[in-house]
């Protein structure tokens, strides 16, 4: 084609895009996953947003998009004998382009940091002026029968318990993958090879050669009325992942299981079970997992109460030197809050009671309190935390298997759509496992959070 004619062509297609695009982005400040928050339905908009009246001047082809949150936290640990309290602040600032209604780019830088500290620095508190996001998509991902989106992305689905963003950690969890989306009507597929980012301390993270995670999730609805069937399989693989022997070896591990959730007569439910099989080297992987919630609104009641009920497990290892790992993995989880306020507990080696009431003081201000229970699955495995590193062991089995419980109480205020108050604290008193490994105290998390996200 001559200079000319290319560009012809591409002055038409950028005032075709002008004609029927439109800008948007998904979750630019990552806070919208959080069960104890007001919905957007509930939530009035907001009256003025400084970048909204900025893209409205901009041709409809491009957009800018912004969040910011800071929350001030702390804790005090016997885990690791310390405690201290910080500040947590993140700025993201992302552009859409979208000159055509099949092709759209985003691109979103993240700053992160953490102040007021005595031993903090570093991921996951601190990464200053990263590239969080950057994909190209074509075609639209929800809605098209074929799409696809190449680049460095979010995978996170629905409510799932082993694969999520982490949006609750400063600098959360991205991607650098391929994914193709397929819809209908009642179905939808994601298809995925995707290698986890690696967050730096400042600069441009990059995942690891070789940690990747391939998987299809797929969403099949009202096969079972008022219902999802999620059914998923992920093929984990990863280089120099301890074997029971304690070298070094190469993990290679499938997990298949299906979540299924849905609304039926004032009741909610959510249930997942998955089994993971494959091998860290020589040892075998035999390790299964699954959980339950149901609960029930009161819409017509003052305070518009629901409670729920919930219960956990995840398998442990029986004998730690047998060759056969029988711990789950919780592979990459959006952990905030699915096992206590105070994120202190991971699904892997776990039996757990959960219970809680949330209430609306007014449509946008919802309370919340929550009981947790825990006990190790298997006493001769370790009680792993939410980031699946070891608290405490007693290889010999002895210790109890009572790992405590944790009160936990939370608000959130949203003023508007753009702008959220949250206060919260966990508290997490230890049972007999605990303190017969030495681990005698109790663990406090209290936060106070604002939420700024422009859309």
């Amino acid at each position: 084609m001559s200079p000319p004619r290319f560009a012809c062509a591409l002055a038409a297609l950028l005032w075709c895009g002008q004609l029927g695009a439109q800008c948007y982005t998904n979750r630019t400040g990552g806070s919208k996953v959080n069960a104890n928050r007001p919905s957007d339905d509930d939530t009035p908009a907001a009256s003025f947003s400084p970048i909204k009246s900025f893209n409205g001047d901009l041709p409809d082809f491009i957009c800018f998009t912004g969040g910011y949150r800071a929350r001030l936290e702390g804790f005090t640990s016997s885990f690791t004998n310390s405690s201290d309290s910080y500040m947590l602040t993140r700025f993201r600032l992302g552009m859409v382009i979208k000159p055509a209604r099949w092709f759209y780019v985003y691109t979103e830088l993240q700053d992160a940091r953490v102040a007021l500290t005595n031993t903090l620095s570093g991921p996951p508190y601190q990464g200053t002026w990263d590239l969080r996001r950057a994909h190209v998509d074509f075609f639209d991902m929800e809605k098209s029968p074929v799409a696809i989106r190449i680049g460095r992305q979010d995978l996170s689905f629905g409510d799932l318990r082993v694969l999520g963003t982490a949006y609750w950690r400063n600098t959360s969890r991205g991607w650098d993958a391929v994914l193709l989306a397929l819809n209908h009507r009642w179905f939808h597929a994601s298809v995925f090879s995707a290698s986890p980012v690696v967050p730096l301390g400042s600069g441009l993270s990059h995942h690891v050669q070789g940690n990747n995670l391939h998987g299809i999730y797929s969403t099949l609805r009202n096969v079972i009325r008022n219902s999802d069937l999620e059914p998923y399989v992920l093929w984990r693989l990863s280089p120099n992942i301890k074997t029971e022997n304690g070298g070094l070896a190469r993990l290679d591990e499938k997990a298949a299981g299906v979540r299924w959730a849905g609304v039926r007569s004032g009741f909610d439910y959510d249930a997942e079970v998955v089994g993971e099989t494959g091998h860290i080297g020589a040892d075998q992987i035999r390790a299964w997992a699954w959980a339950a919630r149901i609960g029930y609104a009161f819409p017509a009641l003052p305070l518009r109460p629901r409670v729920f009920v919930e219960y956990n497990f995840a398998s442990g290892d029986r004998n730690p030197t047998d060759g056969r790992h029988g711990a789950f993995d919780q592979l990459y989880p959006n952990i905030h809050d699915h096992h206590g306020l105070a994120d202190q507990v991971g699904w892997q080696n776990l039996r757990e009671i959960r219970t809680g009431l949330r209430t609306s003081l007014r449509r946008n201000w919802v309370v919340a309190g929550a009981y947790n229970d825990w006990w190790l699955a298997s006493p001769k495995d370790a009680f792993y935390n939410s980031s699946g590193s070891v608290v405490a062991r007693d290889v010999k089995g002895l210790s109890g298997t009572h790992i405590g419980f944790e009160i936990d109480g939370e608000t959130s205020f949203r003023l508007n759509r753009d702008l959220e108050l949250g206060v919260g604290v966990g508290h997490l008193i230890p049972g007999a496992f605990l303190k017969n490994t030495n681990h005698n105290h109790s663990f406090t998390y209290p936060y106070v959070m604002l939420n700024y996200n422009v859309f």
